[in-house]
C-alpha cells in the first residue's frame, strides 16, 4: 500500500487498475481531469467550489490513502462534478477517514473502490463507528455514504473496464456512454441489473444477446432496460425452484414440458414479484401478455445462442450452451398463447366530466408550497383541508397530459425549447393568436410524427413552466422542460419518471377522485388521458386520418383502440339524426325546410336580409345589388332589417344629394350613377315592404315582382371546363 506524503504527479495506469478486471489503456491522464482534481487536497484551487460541492468550503482530503484508492476517490469527486451532482465531499473524505483507521489498526478492506460493494462498504461504516464511538452509524451518514456508491461508482467501473460494456453487471446510460440510445432516447434516466441473475452461465449469456440486440438496433435501451432484463430475471428465479437448472438445455423432447411449467409458475403474480415493495399487487391476475413477453424472451435467447454458437463457445465457453439448439427456442415459442388483438371498445379509460371537474379542481395542491394549506372535495362529497405537495413540475405535466393527450414520458422529457411558430399555411381563427407548434419527446414509434398544433393554454402553461425553470437553472441552459430537483446542479436531467408516478400516486390516494359511477380514478395511470383527448376528439367528427396524426401512431388501427364507445355519446348520435319536438314527436318537413338545409350547405347564399337562389355552379357578378337581382328571396322576419335599410337608403340620398347642391350651386342630375343607383334600391325595399303584409307566409321574390315560388326563374349558366384524366 502507498501511504501519505507519496501521491503520484500522474495517474498511470497502474493506479487505476485492480486484480481480476480488464482495463482500458487509455487510462493513463483520464480527459478533463486537471491537476487540481488530483488531490491529495481537492477544492482550494477549483472555481466555483462552493457551487461544485454540497458542503460549502469543506475540503476532499485524501492523504494516506493507497494510491489506487485515492486516485478513484478523486475520480468519482471530478464525475460528480462533470454529471451535474454535488460531489459528496462529506462521503468522500468519511470514506477516506475509515481507511486511514483501517490501515492503522491493520483491518483488511478490498484494494479498490471498483472491487468494494456496497454491502462491503457498509460494513466498514459500522465497524469504524462502532470502534471509534461504540455505536451503530446514524442513517444520515449511511444515506450519504450509498449516494457516492452509486452512480459514481458504476461511473468508474464503466470508465476503467476495457471490455464490451455488457460485460459488466450494472447498466446505466448515465454512467457509462458506450450504451447505445437512439436518436428518441436523448437521455435515459433510469438503469437496469443484469447481475441479479444468479445462475452464471444464464447471466452471461443474457448480457451478451441483449448487449448486441441493443448495439444492433434490434431492441433499444427502454425496451432492454425495463422488460427484457426483469423477464430474464424472472426465468433464473424460476430455475432456482427446479432440481436440475441445466435440464432447460438438456433433451429438446422435455423442452415443451419446462416451458409448460415455467408458464405455469409465472402465472402466479407471487412468483413475477421483484421487489418487496409490489406486495400490494398479488391481487392482481397476470395478463397473458404478461406471461408470453417471459416465454419470448427466454425462446429469443434460446434462438440467439442456437444461432451463433462459434461466438457463443468463444464468449460462453463450451458448456452449457453447447446443448441448446433450435428446438429449445421452437417449444418454448410454442408455449405463447394466442391474445385476441382487437379488445372491444368500453369507456374503462375514459375519465368523464364528474371525475376531471374533481381533478382541475383539486391540481393546485399539488404545485402548492408544503406550508400552506387548500380545502379540497374529495370524491365522496366531503371536503378535507391538505397541506401543499410543493411540486408544481408534476401539476403542469398532468395538466399538459389533460390537454395534449400526450404520453407521460413525451412530456416528462421534451426539450426546453419546444415551442416553435405555426406554418405559414395554418389558418387560425380570431382569438387563436397564441397557436404554436408543439415539439414533443416521441420516444416510441420512430416513423410517427413529434409535433402538434396546440392552443393559447397549453402555450401558457409551457411558458409558465419555462419562467420557472429559468428560475431554478439562472446560470445553465437547461436542455429539458421539466427537470430533477435534486442532483442536478446544471439542470441537464429531466423529471424522473419514479417520482412523477409516485407524486401522483400520492395525490391520487388522498383527494380520492370518483367518476359519475362512483369508480375510482388514479392518476398514477396517466395513459387515461390520452384515451380521454382522442376519444372527445373523435366524437367532434374528427377524420380517422387527422385523428392519427394527432395521436402520432403508425397505423388507424392503433388510433381506433384508443376510443372509448361510451353509451351517452352513442344515445346522442342516434338522436342527432332524429328531428323531435319538444314533446317527442317528429318534426314534419315542408317544402321550405328542404330548401333552407340545401341552402345551410352554401353559408355564403345566406344575406342579411334574405336569401340567394342562386344555384351553386352559377356565379354572381351584380356585386351588391341584391335588392334588384331576380333570384333574391326574403319575407317577413326581414321586415326589421328591410325597414332599417330604407329609411338609411332614403337619408343617404337626402344627406348626398343636399351637399351636392351647397357644394356645385345644382341639383344632382337624375342620370347621376350612383344616385340611380341608390333610387334603385330604394323603389326595390318600398316594393318589398309593400309586398310582404300581403302574403305573409310566403317568400317575396326579386324585389317582390313574384312570388319564391311561382316558378323557375331562367338564368344563364357559366360553362364550366372539367378537367379530365388522361
Amino acid at each position: 500500500m502507498r501511504l501519505a506524503g507519496r501521491w503520484p504527479n500522474e495517474w498511470t495506469a497502474a493506479t487505476l487498475s485492480a486484480p481480476g478486471r480488464r482495463h482500458r489503456p487509455d487510462l493513463a491522464a483520464p480527459a478533463g481531469v486537471a491537476a487540481q482534481w488530483r488531490g491529495p487536497i481537492i477544492g482550494p484551487a477549483i472555481d466555483n467550489w462552493e457551487k461544485i460541492t454540497e458542503n460549502a468550503k469543506a475540503r476532499i482530503k485524501l492523504h494516506g490513502l493507497p494510491e489506487t484508492i485515492a486516485a478513484e476517490l478523486a475520480w468519482m469527486a471530478h464525475w460528480q462534478a462533470l454529471d451535474g451532482t454535488r460531489s459528496s465531499v462529506l462521503a468522500t473524505n468519511q470514506m477516506a477517514n475509515i481507511l486511514r483507521r483501517a490501515i492503522r489498526e491493520q483491518h483488511p478492506f478490498p484494494p479498490s473502490i471498483r472491487a468494494m460493494d456496497w454491502d462491503q462498504a457498509a460494513a466498514l461504516q459500522r465497524w469504524f463507528y462502532a470502534t471509534r464511538w461504540g455505536r451503530l452509524p446514524p442513517h444520515g451518514s449511511i444515506a450519504r455514504l450509498r449516494v457516492m456508491f452509486r452512480f459514481a461508482r458504476l461511473a468508474l467501473l464503466a470508465r476503467c473496464h476495457d471490455g464490451h460494456w455488457w460485460d459488466l453487471d450494472e447498466w446505466h446510460p448515465r454512467c457509462d456512454p458506450r450504451i447505445p440510445l437512439t436518436g428518441r432516447e436523448p437521455q435515459a434516466n433510469y438503469g437496469c441489473s443484469p447481475g441479479q441473475i444468479r445462475h452464471r452461465w444464464l447471466r452471461e449469456a443474457a448480457k451478451w444477446h441483449l448487449g448486441t440486440a441493443l448495439e444492433a438496433g434490434t431492441l433499444r435501451w427502454s425496451t432492454v432496460s425495463q422488460e427484457r432484463v426483469k423477464c430474464l430475471t424472472r426465468f433464473d428465479r424460476w430455475l432456482g425452484t427446479v432440481d436440475d437448472p441445466l435440464q432447460v438445455l438438456g433433451d429438446p423432447a422435455n423442452a415443451a414440458a419446462q416451458a409448460a411449467a415455467f408458464r405455469r409458475w409465472d402465472a402466479d403474480p407471487a412468483n413475477r414479484l421483484l421487489r418487496s415493495n409490489d406486495r400490494r399487487f398479488t391481487d392482481r391476475p397476470v395478463h397473458p401478455r404478461q406471461i408470453n413477453d417471459d416465454l419470448r424472451a427466454v425462446g429469443e435467447l434460446f434462438a440467439f445462442v442456437a444461432d451463433n454458437r462459434g461466438e457463443a463457445h468463444r464468449l460462453l465457453g463450451a458448456e452449457p450452451w453447447s446443448r441448446v439448439t433450435e428446438a429449445h427456442a421452437a417449444s418454448w415459442f410454442r408455449q405463447v398463447a394466442r391474445v385476441k388483438r382487437t379488445r372491444e371498445f368500453n369507456d374503462d379509460h375514459y375519465v368523464d366530466d364528474h371525475a376531471m371537474g374533481q381533478i382541475l379542481a383539486a391540481l393546485p395542491l399539488l404545485g402548492l408550497p408544503r406550508e400552506q394549506q387548500m380545502i379540497i372535495t374529495r370524491g365522496d362529497g366531503t371536503q378535507l383541508q391538505a397541506n401543499g405537495f410543493d411540486d408544481p413540475q408534476a401539476m403542469r405535466m398532468i395538466l399538459m397530459q389533460i390537454l395534449t393527450g400526450r404520453r407521460a414520458s413525451e412530456i416528462r422529457t421534451c426539450a426546453f425549447d419546444c415551442l416553435t411558430a405555426p406554418p405559414a399555411t395554418t389558418v387560425t381563427a380570431p382569438g387563436t393568436e397564441k397557436i404554436a407548434r408543439f415539439h414533443y419527446a416521441q420516444s416510441k414509434i420512430d416513423i410517427a410524427p413529434d409535433t402538434i398544433l396546440v392552443d393559447r393554454e397549453v402555450t401558457e402553461v409551457i411558458g409558465e413552466q419555462q419562467r420557472w425553470v429559468r428560475d431554478k437553472f439562472p446560470d445553465h441552459e437547461p436542455r429539458f422542460l421539466f427537470v430533477h430537483r435534486v442532483g442536478n446542479r446544471t439542470g441537464g436531467k429531466p423529471y424522473p419518471q419514479g417520482t412523477y408516478n409516485w407524486m401522483l400516486r400520492e395525490f391520487s390516494d388522498l383527494v380520492q377522485f370518483t367518476d359519475s359511477q362512483g369508480r375510482v380514478i388514479r392518476l398514477s395511470h396517466t395513459h387515461r388521458f390520452r384515451h380521454t383527448r382522442l376519444t372527445r376528439l373523435a366524437e367532434l367528427g374528427l377524420p380517422i386520418h387527422v385523428l392519427q396524426r394527432y395521436a402520432g401512431h403508425a397505423t388507424p388501427t392503433m388510433s381506433m383502440h384508443y376510443i372509448a364507445a361510451r353509451e351517452q355519446h352513442a344515445e346522442q348520435a342516434v338522436l342527432a339524426t332524429v328531428k323531435l319536438k319538444a314533446d317527442g314527436t317528429r318534426i314534419q318537413f315542408s317544402r321550405d325546410d328542404h330548401d333552407s338545409m340545401h341552402l345551410f350547405d352554401r353559408a355564403d347564399r345566406f344575406l342579411p336580409n334574405g336569401w340567394c337562389l342562386l344555384p351553386p355552379l352559377q356565379s354572381c357578378d351584380k356585386g351588391n345589388a341584391c335588392l334588384t337581382c331576380s333570384v333574391f328571396a326574403t319575407d317577413a322576419t326581414h321586415r326589421t332589417v328591410l325597414e332599417r335599410q330604407l329609411d338609411n337608403t332614403t337619408t343617404l340620398i337626402d344627406r348626398t344629394t343636399a351637399k351636392f347642391e351647397i357644394r356645385h350651386g345644382s341639383p344632382m342630375p337624375d342620370d347621376n350613377v350612383w344616385l340611380t343607383h341608390r333610387r334603385a334600391e330604394k323603389a326595390a325595399l318600398t316594393k318589398l315592404l309593400e309586398a310582404l303584409p300581403t302574403d305573409p307566409g310566403r317568400a317575396i321574390q326579386g324585389g317582390g315582382s313574384h312570388a319564391a315560388t311561382t316558378g323557375p326563374v331562367p338564368l344563364t349558366l357559366i360553362p364550366i371546363t372539367r378537367r379530365t384524366r388522361p
